[in-house]
């Protein structure tokens, strides 16, 4: 209520701060190997699961961008980045169950 007046911005919890950590861990560690892979999703062809993973791949430093920005105004948000862990699980089981969906020739 008084945080306008004090200026004092509020205390970090200590799952805030590790997530975050991890999130950037995993951001500057997987940018190369991400990289590659949305130049070779499209290989196989304009499928289900290359758009899958491009999308993964490109959301992924927006949604750390998210979490980072809101970590004090909402420290929920930072559970943001685990949606791309989310779309990776949907990826594999639209492969396991041979949705092999193409969008052309």
């Amino acid at each position: 209520m008084f945080e306008s007046l004090t200026n004092d911005k509020p205390e970090l919890t200590t799952t805030v701060t590790s997530m975050l950590v991890v999130w950037c861990v995993l951001l500057v560690l997987g940018a190369l190997p991400a990289l590659m892979l949305t130049g070779m999703a499209f290989e196989g062809g304009h499928t289900l699961d290359a758009y899958l993973s491009l999308a993964t791949v490109w959301s992924y430093p927006p949604l750390v961008a998210v979490a980072f920005f809101y970590r004090r105004k909402k420290p929920a948000f930072v559970w943001v980045p685990s949606i791309t862990i989310l779309l990776f699980v949907v990826q594999e089981l639209a492969w396991e169950f041979g949705m092999r969906v193409r969008f052309s020739d």
